[in-house]
């Protein structure tokens, strides 16, 4: 029986490690923006391909409510920690055209801005200050590069006269409004002044004939031709300048067509009904928005909303929402969606709050990781194992099976943090609690059951050598596992120290290689561990993964394992050389979820023993790993195992079913 432990603990937590160890471990945020005055559309699909490998994928750019001319989306590059390799990026519309990119960065997103023209770039690039300009340069650990246009230079402008063409734009910009305002009162005071000089069947003639036109002026409105029906509306306006509701339609012809100054000072001429004062104020604050006045737009989507009106409130708060996402107000914003979803009838725009709420997930909890000071992680969930003893059946004549809880707790403190390293201390325990298939206790089973409690104080260094950037990664540890060997109470079976460390670095963009060294020593504090069967000794291991990306955005992964474990126990019935090798596919599945297909195999050899013996294990394991929220995390697997020997007792076949539920949170550093 002594033997049970050291089996059956590398088989139960490979299940909840495997799937861990070889995700990617770094990200780069990268936002990207599309600035096209022609454009019209919704939603504009482009393509980004990755020039040193070859990957291509689509981005889907949302328009962006507080200018018509930009279509802005967020996409997260996933790649492997310490490779600072440059990517280089090749932007290009859905017919193939290219586009001119300006690339800046930011602490935690770099931010791509694309042109359809040289000279709409370098206008944009003179507008930037110099300020700006430094301050964008504080460089992150990926350097996301942009191709040019082939057979397209960009030649020199006149940077002076660009530099004073943007000064001008911006004063015009800041002075149109008012200019609009004292303009449009002035136009109408003068109508109306003509309007009192007619005589009252004038007048009937006047109003006859504005009516007609604003019919003929409503019709193209409705079909979307908003520039035709503004001209029918002004000569309206002009034959009847006494009519509010014909100046108010005005107004939103001219915030249709996108003359937002000249349409906030029409607007703000008009005195509506209160049946449509909601739809004007609404108007209004789209105006400050695309005029990017965001506090004042702001402010008035917020009103909007409170109003509770069943048309226009849901649209204000998702106008209002992306403000305060572009403003990364992620908690604000994420009740300005959830407002849309609780209260809109329009399905189109359920589903683009629905999809904000998934950007705002992403960046919220993409922010909080770089900020995280301490991080608090509860897991359980049941499983069922077929053989928890790992003994071949036809030996014993008790029952096997079992149902199992298992549960625990870790606390993870950030003790200290730089850009390139971080120092943590993090206390852990872990239980199993089993069961017959009877659901009664079973103290034969229950000598399988390991509680543990330990202590780590992990360290991560990013370190260059030469030009290639490396991630190493040492943890020191000291455990206490507890056993209940005759079935009763639980004792201090085994005290470990343990150290791992782990080098890892980009053999090329994807590619990644990384080494694991260990070093363990145990303490067996069992009566029966003594002699021959003393568990107590030193281990000494290797292993070598390497994982290759299978697609641009890191979702599917293949790696491979091999490794050597020397354990060097007193005893000699428990010391053994083993040898393993593992493969392991990641791939996206249904329901937004993760899947792996893991197989190992193994060979541990007992030649010192007293009776030699090699041991043989094949173990297959499935599993589909899914965030059920920003917090939560359910991971289902099913391991099948396989275990030969030269020995017939230690030959035995399982299956083991298991969920894990796992609650993260994190306290943030201010």
């Amino acid at each position: 029986m002594k033997r049970i432990f050291w089996l059956l603990l590398p088989s139960m937590f490979a299940i909840t490690s495997f799937a861990k160890e070889n995700k990617i471990s770094q990200s780069q945020a990268i936002m990207v923006e599309l600035r096209d005055p022609t454009e019209e559309a919704e939603k504009v699909m482009i393509r980004v391909k990755e020039l040193e490998s070859g990957k291509v994928t689509q981005l889907s750019l949302e328009k962006d409510p507080s200018s018509s001319q930009v279509w802005s989306g967020y996409f997260i590059i996933q790649f492997f920690k310490g490779d600072s390799s440059a990517r280089t990026l090749d932007f290009q519309a859905s017919t193939g055209a290219a586009f001119f990119a300006d690339v800046s960065q930011s602490k935690a997103v770099q931010r791509v801005i694309l042109f359809k023209t040289p000279e709409e770039l370098a206008i944009y690039e003179a507008s930037i200050s110099e300020e700006t300009q430094k301050a964008a340069e504080k460089r992150i650990a990926m350097q996301i590069q942009v191709a040019r246009p082939r057979g397209t230079g960009t030649a020199p402008l006149n940077k002076e006269k660009l530099e004073q063409l943007v000064r001008q734009q911006g004063q015009q910009q800041e002075a149109s409004q008012m200019a609009q305002e004292e303009m449009q009162t002035k136009k109408r005071m003068a109508l109306l002044v003509q309007h009192e000089k007619m005589t009252m069947a004038q007048k009937k003639l006047k109003r006859e004939q504005a009516a007609e036109i604003v019919k003929k002026a409503d019709a193209l409105y409705a079909v979307r031709k908003y520039k035709e029906a503004e001209g029918q509306y002004v000569q309206a306006i002009e034959l009847d300048p006494e009519s509010e509701s014909y100046y108010y339609r005005y107004g939103v012809s001219l915030y249709k067509i996108g003359n937002y100054n000249k349409s906030l000072a029409i607007l703000s001429l008009v005195e509506v009904d209160s049946d449509v004062a909601l739809e004007k104020n609404y108007y209004v604050a789209l105006n400050h928005l695309k005029l990017k006045d965001y506090d004042k737009a702001l402010k008035e989507l917020i009103e909007l909303r409170d109003e509770k009106s069943p048309e226009l409130s849901p649209m204000a708060s998702f106008f209002a929402g992306n403000i305060e996402f572009q403003q990364q107000k992620f908690p604000a914003a994420r009740k300005s969606m959830e407002f849309v979803l609780d209260n809109s009838k329009n399905p189109q725009l359920d589903r683009s709050a629905d999809e904000m709420l998934e950007q705002i997930d992403r960046m919220e909890t993409y922010y909080e990781s770089k900020k995280e000071r301490y991080r608090l992680v509860l897991f359980g969930g049941p499983s069922y194992d077929s053989n928890v003893l790992n003994i071949a059946e036809n030996n014993i004549s008790t029952d096997v099976k079992s149902l199992r809880l298992y549960y625990g707790a870790s606390a993870l403190a950030i003790l200290h943090r730089t850009p390139t390293s971080d120092l943590g201390a993090q206390l852990s325990f872990s239980d199993y609690y089993s069961m017959n298939s009877s659901l009664k206790s079973d103290p034969n089973l229950q000598i399988a059951d390991a509680m543990e409690f330990g202590i780590s104080l992990p360290y991560h260094q990013e370190i260059k050598v030469s030009k290639r950037q490396m991630n190493l990664e040492l943890t020191p540890s000291y455990k206490n596992i507890y056993l209940a060997p005759a079935g009763g109470t639980r004792e201090i079976a085994v005290r470990s120290t343990d150290l791992i460390s782990t080098l890892s670095t980009a053999i090329k963009q994807d590619l990644y290689l990384s080494g694991r060294l260990n070093f363990g020593l145990d303490e067996s504090v069992l009566a029966s561990s003594i002699g021959d069967d003393d568990l107590s000794g030193t281990r000494y291991g290797v292993t070598f993964i390497p994982t290759k990306l299978l697609d641009l955005k890191g979702e599917k992964t293949l790696s491979g394992e091999i490794g050597y474990l020397f354990n060097n126990a007193k005893g000699i019935n428990n010391r053994y050389q083993r040898v393993g090798i593992a493969g392991v596919y990641g791939f996206p599945t249904f329901y937004k979820g993760t899947g792996s297909l893991r197989a190992d195999f193994s060979l541990q050899d007992y030649k010192d023993a007293t009776t030699p013996r090699k041991d043989t294990n094949m173990i297959f394991t499935g599993a589909y790993n899914k965030d059920l929220s920003k917090k939560w995390n359910m991971l289902l697997s099913l391991q099948l195992t396989s275990a030969n020997s030269e020995v017939d007792v230690y030959r035995y076949n399982k299956y083991l079913i298991m969920g894990l539920f796992t609650y993260t949170t994190s306290i943030l550093q201010k």
